[in-house]
């Protein structure tokens, strides 16, 4: 069993040169990185190349039309294997959507006032485990999130310590199955093979994170072009996953409606000159605004930033004011982490990193990859912390139960206290 730090430091995925790939299928776009172990270096892996086309067949984390998802598939992968000058046969796979599931379960075993083994955590991860898997759901990943030994609580790592019980709280991540099997047989289309798949909410924040944040807790927002991702990193471990279905296409849709001209040039509009900040500097700034003539034909039109911010700044604000919400129902209310992170493509927009700590009500900071400075200029920023995130996910090695062998552990168990009790109590009191 590995403890916190030993968790948290890369470590070794295969032998050393052996090839890793990421592909992350996104709303907005899909983007394949390749690398290669590399343990002399600081991310454990050396960047080679990726690349990145337009999301097509793939909305609101549902496939629309797999036809045209593979033909974005099989042109991002190329462009990554173009660049990286390296075929790849295997993909580590992003998955994202509403049904996407993060379920807490907590069991408890006796153990008569010994030395707790690696076999007692599966065992009693084996209970927890028993407990939430639903039938025509696919297990992502089982995550333990914090430990209790006795009257003791919040332990990252119950090996070795002696106790008459030990207990855990785990967090269950799992998402339809027919939903992964389309995105297998997708990709396998492509001429790939699925390694592993990780829920992109958590590769998002394993991208974004510090060591410390990811120890110490914090909460990871990845602003989207879809969708909004929320996860929460506990003691070392994924603890849980939300999403929000409003990204920034549906800012650049109002801005289309607003003024009334096409999707493209209002997406160029928000990128170049849009602000969610409405007391920033520039506002009276008179700008290029193409409308929609009555031939159905772009026409010269003129608008200031102003104007063009009091459509973008509602839009931001009932975001953050949804992932809120979100964070308000999380079973996990009683012991968030008062640290926030902001990533994501449409994150880069100025002014929602401001609006994000107001309504949150906390310090947010603007996060790209980790390992920005081996990805390069290209992909060292925001919009591809998700695939970064897939593409270092195994190095940084969290225990996962649904890897461990401890769904088939056979265990008994009785109900938690302390922390662990206070936070199922409050999820049976209000779920």
């Amino acid at each position: 069993m590995a403890t916190s730090e030993q968790r948290l430091k890369p470590r070794q995925v295969g032998k050393a040169g052996t090839v890793i790939a990421s592909l992350d299928i996104g709303c907005s776009k899909i983007a394949c990185l390749i690398g290669r172990v590399d343990p002399g270096s600081r991310a454990g892996f050396a960047f080679m190349g990726g690349g990145r086309q337009q999301s097509r067949g793939f909305n609101g984390g549902s496939i629309t039309d797999i036809e045209a998802l593979e033909r974005s598939v099989r042109l991002a992968v190329e462009d990554a294997e173009r660049e990286a000058g390296e075929r790849i046969e295997r993909v580590i796979l992003g998955i994202t959507g509403p049904k996407v599931d993060s379920q807490l379960a907590e069991a408890q075993i006796e153990l008569g006032q010994r030395e707790i083994t690696s076999r007692d955590v599966q065992k009693v991860w084996a209970q927890a485990l028993s407990k939430v898997i639903p039938k025509e759901r696919e297990l992502l990943g089982a995550y333990p999130v914090m430990y209790g030994v006795d009257d003791a609580d919040d332990i990252r790592d119950p090996v070795g310590m002696i106790g008459d019980r030990v207990r855990v709280l785990l967090n269950v991540v799992t998402a339809p199955k027919t939903l992964v099997n389309n995105l297998k047989e997708c990709v396998q289309r492509a001429h790939l093979q699925v390694e592993r798949i990780v829920p992109s909410a958590l590769a998002s924040g394993s991208g974004s994170l510090i060591e410390d944040e990811i120890d110490n807790g914090a909460i990871c927002i990845d602003f989207g072009g879809g969708v909004t991702s929320v996860s929460v990193f506990m003691n070392g471990a994924p603890a849980w996953l939300d999403l929000v279905k409003v990204g920034g296409s549906h800012v650049t849709g109002d801005i289309a409606q607003g003024i009334g001209t096409t999707f493209a040039a209002a997406e160029r509009l928000k990128t170049v000159y849009g602000t969610a900040d409405m007391q920033g500097p520039g506002l009276a700034e008179r700008i290029e605004a193409p409308r929609l003539g009555d031939d159905g034909r772009l026409c010269a039109g003129r608008m200031s930033r102003g104007e063009l911010a009091q459509i973008i700044t509602p839009r931001v604000e009932e975001l953050f004011e949804m992932v809120q919400a979100h964070l308000t129902a999380s079973p996990l209310r009683p012991i968030l982490p008062r640290r926030t992170v902001l990533t994501g493509g449409a994150s880069q927009l100025p002014g929602v990193r401001e609006m994000a700590s107001k309504v949150l009500k906390q310090p947010v900071r603007l996060g790209r990859p980790i390992d920005a400075d081996v990805l390069g200029e290209n992909y060292g920023n925001p919009a591809f912390s998700t695939a970064a995130g897939l593409i270092s996910y195994e190095l940084k090695g969290f225990a996962d139960a649904s890897r461990a062998g401890a769904a088939s552990v056979i265990a008994g168990g009785s109900t938690g206290r302390g922390v662990i009790g206070r936070v199922l109590n409050w999820i049976r009191e209000n779920f």
